[in-house]
């Protein structure tokens, strides 16, 4: 039986409306070292709050850069996440200081996070970037599901790129790897996002093209399973 928890959102559905949009991108370093520092620098419920959907899905996919701090990648994570995926969003509501609220994905370790991480086979995970253009840049370590999530992308009528060399997302620590197959990151442009914002066909492509890509992946995967144990 699939169960579903959710940690409840002070004002989200207010703040919801208010996106700061990119220039509360972050650059630089992050001025917090990991999730403990920024937690005990800030109020839950008001300069930061998190969404935790535990579905007993295999993919779980996360927006850790979510609300004020990084254009629409909660609304995409949520639409890509549907009422079946593992979801996780931290959102940042301090306007244009929220670039503050940044936690570069390798040391961004809130223990909801991890623990969703750990339970899942396949992460996904949605960020922002600074580059011109409208078009994706698809790392994480897992590469064969990126590349099936460039493909669905390209299918789609998306700009995307595999690997994503400035911004790979291979390491260990990432938390989109934390899950047992690794995970998929993908590296957004602002144009493409406020695309995505404004447009809702395109969103439905984009977020459809990475559900698709996932279900296809976990296909692939547990046929293989299942073709060496007959071997064996």
């Amino acid at each position: 039986m699939r169960t579903s928890k959710i940690f409840p959102l002070i004002l989200l559905a207010a703040l919801a409306g208010c996106s700061a949009g990119p220039y509360a991108l972050r650059r630089g370093a992050d001025v917090y070292k990991d999730f403990a520092a920024l937690k005990a620098a800030n109020t839950e419920g008001l300069d930061y709050s998190r969404e935790v959907y535990q579905r007993g899905s295999k993919v779980a996919v996360f927006a850790i850069h979510g609300g004020d701090i990084e254009l629409a990648t909660s609304r995409l994570a949520r639409r890509t996440a549907g009422s079946d995926f593992n979801l996780y969003i931290f959102n940042g509501w301090k306007g244009g200081k929220s670039g503050a609220l940044h936690v570069t994905s390798a040391r961004f370790d809130d223990p909801d996070a991890l623990r969703l991480a750990a339970a899942s086979v396949l992460g996904i995970s949605l960020h922002a970037q600074a580059d011109r253009g409208a078009w994706v840049c698809v790392g994480g370590k897992n590469t064969a599901a990126a590349r099936l999530v460039t493909q669905r992308l390209e299918a789609a009528g998306f700009l995307a790129e595999t690997p994503c060399k400035r911004l790979p997302g291979v390491s260990d620590a990432n938390i989109v790897n934390r899950p047992s197959a690794g995970g998929v990151q993908l590296e957004l442009t602002l144009r493409l996002l406020s695309r995505l914002e404004k447009n809702e066909e395109e969103l439905s492509k984009f977020s459809g093209a990475l559900r698709a890509a996932a279900i296809e992946y976990l296909g692939s995967a547990e046929a293989n399973v299942k073709q060496e144990t007959i071997t064996k």
